[in-house]
């Protein structure tokens, strides 16, 4: 009998334990309480604690407990939210710097081929330099006009040298270019077609 006694012991241990964890256990309609007063406010002053839990039947520290694992189950959810926002991110920033380096790898590229075209353009126009063919006094315009840098060779392919014998440097024998003299013929009395 000693052995029924003992069994029948542990059965009731066991079954008030039972009880107690149904005891403990929330309803239905007190979790959807305390939801819905956890979106509102996630902590609870003592005052506000002890009103829940007289209007819900439950005990101060069941109340205190519920919101204690709810916080720290909403921080491990938010955590992971972060977390998976941060890591998009960085994955999106990954990829970006990943092809802001290739492009960088191709403007170097690129870079270093125009250099090179560069360098054996300047060596080739070098090689090809353009000889001067007019003489040092004289210097050519890119249009191919050549400038004389001495007054004196420009009187004398005007014909200056002579003195006032040339027929240039008079100024008695050049006839009038204004418009309306143009073709008076006071400069020279014979008919300049009759000389031809």
């Amino acid at each position: 009998m000693e052995v029924s006694e003992e069994n029948e012991a542990a059965h009731k241990k066991n079954l008030s334990k039972k009880i107690s964890k149904n005891a403990k256990r929330f309803s239905d309609a007190q979790i959807k309480s305390l939801e819905s007063i956890f979106k509102l406010s996630n902590k609870l002053e003592p005052s506000k604690k002890l009103q829940i839990a007289r209007d819900l039947g439950l005990q101060p520290r069941q109340v205190a407990i519920w919101f204690q694992n709810k916080r720290a189950r909403w921080k491990s959810k938010q955590i992971e939210q972060d977390y998976k926002v941060l890591k998009a991110n960085y994955d999106n920033l990954y990829a970006q710097s990943e092809s802001l380096m290739r492009e960088k790898q191709s403007l170097q590229m690129q870079l270093q081929q125009l250099k090179n075209l560069l360098e054996n353009s300047h060596d080739e126009n070098v090689e090809y330099k353009e000889i001067p063919c007019c003489p040092n006094s004289e210097r050519k315009d890119p249009n191919g006009v050549i400038h004389a840098d001495d007054e004196e060779k420009i009187s004398n392919h005007l014909g200056q040298e002579e003195g006032d014998s040339s027929p240039l440097a008079s100024t008695e024998t050049w006839c009038n270019l204004c418009s309306d003299a143009l073709f008076d013929q006071s400069c020279d009395t014979s008919n300049w077609w009759e000389n031809v």
